[in-house]
């Protein structure tokens, strides 16, 4: 008898165990996916300063940073200045516009699911965030717009001219890095190392067309195997033995089928 109340006790005890844990279960996993709005905006901000009016103090900072690289080519007059930090205001103001977008977005979602998924608000959150990482000051922007607008001709050609002598000389790195890696894998000498890295920078002088800063690595990349390809197959070039010209045989292909991209983007004839 006293066995059997016993196992009825552990029978209840159990049974009392397990109610817990189904009453509580719900509540902790809808307590472990809600968000708050100050972890949405942590999402957004996080490569730019802790909150909203650390990120605006940045791009505040960013837009006198961009006078200092145009006057690294040209003198700005305080009117040009004036007239760029309008632009870069509104493009703060337009960024902002669709943080307040994508918070209002979310907070709807809150209301509509209660138990709202991570990964949904990341998702809202994720553009702006990489929008911040890559610069709201880029090519079409307001300010980039004003800054072509404003400028004089003999200005714009100067800007022109520094924007390629850094293009060049970023691309003229990449090669020397490309070279380093592909060499390791066909065992290069120094001698077809430094034949290489002569006549990639001649062609690289001689481009009147470079790679897009958003795309110069895969383009680049793309541009040097062709070119690699292109500079073996020339008599003076040093020899390469058979092995090395099995790997030159394995790029071939990737540089014939690279050869379209190069023409669409005016890097190719």
């Amino acid at each position: 008898m006293a066995a059997m109340n016993i196992r009825r006790l552990v029978a209840w005890y159990i049974a009392a165990l397990l109610g817990t844990f189904i009453a509580i279960s719900p509540q902790q996993c809808e307590a472990q996916n809600r968000i708050s709005l100050a972890q949405f905006d942590n999402w957004i901000f996080q490569t730019a300063g802790r909150d909203e009016a650390q990120c605006r103090k940045g791009l505040e900072k960013k837009i006198e940073l961009q006078f200092v690289r145009i006057e690294q080519s040209t003198p700005l007059t305080e009117n040009q200045k004036d007239s760029l930090r309008l632009a870069g205001q509104g493009d703060i103001k337009r960024f902002f516009d669709r943080v307040n977008q994508a918070r209002e977005k979310f907070l709807r979602m809150e209301q509509k699911d209660n138990n709202l998924h991570i990964n949904e608000a990341y998702q809202l959150a994720s553009p702006l965030q990489q929008e911040l990482s890559m610069g709201i000051f880029g090519k079409d922007s307001l300010m980039a717009k004003a800054t072509r607008h404003v400028m004089t001709d003999d200005q714009a050609t100067q800007i022109q001219e520094r924007v390629l002598e850094q293009s060049r000389a970023m691309m003229e790195m990449q090669g020397k890095v490309f070279i380093a890696t592909i060499s390791r894998g066909m065992a290069m000498t120094a001698k077809q190392q430094r034949e290489l890295q002569e006549r990639f920078q001649k062609k690289i002088q001689q481009l009147a067309k470079l790679p897009d800063e958003e795309e110069r690595g895969f383009v680049s990349r793309s541009l040097f195997i062709l070119w690699l390809v292109e500079i073996i197959g020339e008599e003076d070039f040093p020899h390469f033995d058979a092995e090395q010209m099995v790997v030159v045989k394995r790029l071939e292909n990737r540089a014939n089928d690279a050869k379209p991209m190069l023409k669409l983007r005016g890097l190719l004839k």
